[in-house]
């Protein structure tokens, strides 16, 4: 059984969907915004954080190179350090202590200082390396990772990223913490064109981590720094490898933050670099705990959406059972209607649409049961009108017979004139009565307006030159019946009887292009201007009457059957000059077969 909605449900419906659905879009817009504004004051607050933990680190790289520029400090000490020349073994060792000592001493002066160490340039001078840890005794200076590069450049100094020490890697049961080292090409007092050695100095990241710990002290999120090969500088706390293979390259676009997505969590990315170092200060706030920090806004939403609905569910029942409640009332007198019973009553309906509709149907049904009785008077007076009219009818059978009756009279009398007009009546009365068939072909309607021709020649003792010429193609075409004849009479009794001598009158019928032309000229009388136009107007409204005293009657049947039968681009037209005559056009469609003629019958039965 297929169910429906009532009226009131539906109006119930209506009103909770443009309730509910506004609410919530509102909603779930005004908690998107809220999350987006969220997410980005968060990374817009991580990317500040990021950019302001750069530049205290880049301060701090700066602060690093100035010590690196100790051993110009005294050009004495300059000069020792850079004396390649070949002296006494135990002057040498003297020079070592007072070096290392002196290394020993800006050692002291920053506790981020692991090692100091000075490495003369291979090939100048005599081999010389000074330095506050254990080196390898098989060091080579030319094979350091940074001398093939470094030397040949016309940088000063040389950063290196994290790595293993090598001075004290040999000497310690377990690793050493991992350092970064700044290197500084030294150069003889007496010119600066010439470099005689290189100035390392180790840092660990004691001063790293105390920069980086602040601002790792919120839980909400994470910074560390890594290097251009993505190794981890400095991390508070362990990093997902996952998470760091996304977030060790920058974006390509250039943007400066991105959003990092592991399976279902999602993680805020901000990068900016440091400076000369080559690394990256790289901080990720998992979009989860911004999320959990509106979701208390979401709830009360959502509550609030809840209690919204309720009471429009509430609000809206009301409404819809006043509105429907006159609707009931409605129908139930429109079921007293069906049931014949006119006599209905409703006190005091409803001061609005629904209430005058109500008045209004009230009225219509008095006023329907006193048509409904004036309309069974009528009918009876209809009745006995067409009882009297059919006693007095010619019954058009008795008159073709009484035709043939005289026209064997005629012949009996050798009348042949006589018999041959009483021949092309009855020819005609005969096609009119042929029931069941509502075309002819051309060549019957040639012959039906040939007979029709004879009668009228012999009628006006010859005063017409009457002609009918049909294209031999269209013979066994076919054509809606008594659609030209209407036509021919309208020419005689309008055009050619009233004029002075004689007259010629003309049907031609052939194809142009798609169509079928009829054309029927006269030379009669004509039409002034005003009336051509009036008669056009008319057809063309559909507003011409059918009455006796109306001249065009014909003219408005044949109009009227083609636009029954055809309809566009199908139709009639006609000209007329005064004392010129009148030219009537018909454009009909070419019907070969009976199976169309069937197709348009069928059609206009319909209609």
């Amino acid at each position: 059984m297929n169910r429906f909605l009532t009226f009131k449900q539906k109006l119930i419906l209506t009103y909770m969907v443009f309730i509910v659905l506004p609410m919530s879009v509102l909603g779930l817009g005004a908690y998107g915004l809220y999350s987006d504004a969220m997410e980005k004051k968060v990374s817009d607050f991580a990317q500040q954080v990021a950019v302001s933990t750069a530049s205290n680190i880049e301060m701090y790289i700066r602060e690093l190179e100035q010590f690196t520029l100790m051993p110009y400090y005294g050009r004495d000490f300059q000069d020792t350090l850079t004396d390649d020349r070949g002296a006494d073994p135990l002057l040498s060792i003297e020079v070592k202590e007072t070096i290392e000592k002196n290394f020993s001493f800006w050692q002291s002066q920053r506790g981020s200082v692991e090692n100091i160490s000075y490495f003369s340039k291979p090939g100048v001078g005599q081999e010389r390396i000074y330095s506050l840890g254990y080196l390898p005794p098989d060091l080579e200076v030319g094979k350091l990772p940074w001398f093939e590069t470094f030397s040949g450049s016309d940088e000063i100094v040389t950063y290196l990223s994290l790595h293993q020490p090598a001075s004290t890697d040999l000497i310690q049961n377990t690793p050493p913490p991992k350092v970064f080292s700044l290197i500084r090409k030294i150069y003889k007092s007496s010119t600066i064109l010439i470099t005689s050695g290189f100035f390392q100095v180790d840092f660990t990241l004691e001063d790293i981590e105390r920069i980086m710990s602040r601002v790792n002290r919120e839980k909400n999120g994470s910074f560390l720094l890594i290097d251009r090969d993505g190794q981890i500088v400095y991390s508070g706390d362990p990093v997902n490898e996952q998470l760091l293979a996304h977030i060790a390259e920058p974006p390509s676009d250039g943007q400066d933050r991105q959003i990092v997505s592991m399976g279902s969590q999602k993680n805020i990315v901000v990068h900016h670099p440091v400076g000369k170092m080559g690394w990256t200060v790289v901080g990720y706030v998992p979009v989860s705990q911004i999320v959990s920090g509106i979701m208390q806004v979401r709830n009360s939403m959502i509550l609030i959406g809840v209690v919204c609905i309720v009471l429009a569910l509430i609000v809206s029942t009301g409404i819809s059972y006043q509105i429907t409640k006159p609707i009931y009332k409605l129908i139930s007198l429109i079921k007293r209607v069906e049931t014949e019973d006119f006599q209905i009553q409703y006190d005091n309906p409803p001061r609005n649409e629904i209430g005058q509709l109500i008045r209004s149907f009230i009225r219509m049904s008095r006023r329907l049961d006193e048509t409904i009785r004036n309309l069974y008077q009528a009918e009876i007076v209809r009745q006995e009108s067409e009882l009297q009219a059919l006693k007095s009818q010619i019954n058009p059978h008795f008159l073709f017979n009484t035709l043939e009756t005289i026209k064997m009279k005629a012949e009996i009398d050798e009348a042949d004139a006589t018999v041959d007009m009483i021949t092309a009546l009855g020819k005609l009365v005969k096609t009119s009565l042929h029931a069941g068939n509502d075309f002819n072909t051309f060549r019957e309607e040639r012959e039906y307006l040939n007979n029709y021709f004879y009668i009228q020649d012999n009628r006006y003792a010859s005063r017409f030159d009457m002609t009918i010429d049909v294209e031999e193609e269209l013979m066994e075409w076919y054509i809606p019946k008594l659609l030209i004849q209407p036509l021919v009479e309208n020419a005689f009794y309008h055009g050619l009887e009233m004029k002075q001598g004689k007259g010629k009158l003309s049907v031609a019928i052939g194809r142009e292009e798609s169509h079928v032309k009829v054309v029927v000229t006269d030379d009669g009388l004509g039409m002034s201007p005003e009336r051509l136009l009036r008669l056009r107007q008319s057809l063309d409204d559909g507003k011409q009457r059918l009455s006796q005293d109306e001249k065009s009657i014909g003219l408005a049947n044949v109009f009227a059957r083609i636009g029954l039968y055809f309809g566009s681009p199908y139709t009639m037209h006609i000209d007329s000059r005064p004392g010129e005559g009148t030219e009537i056009v018909l454009l009909l469609p070419p019907i070969k077969s009976e199976s169309e003629v069937n197709i348009y019958v069928s059609r206009h039965n319909r209609g």
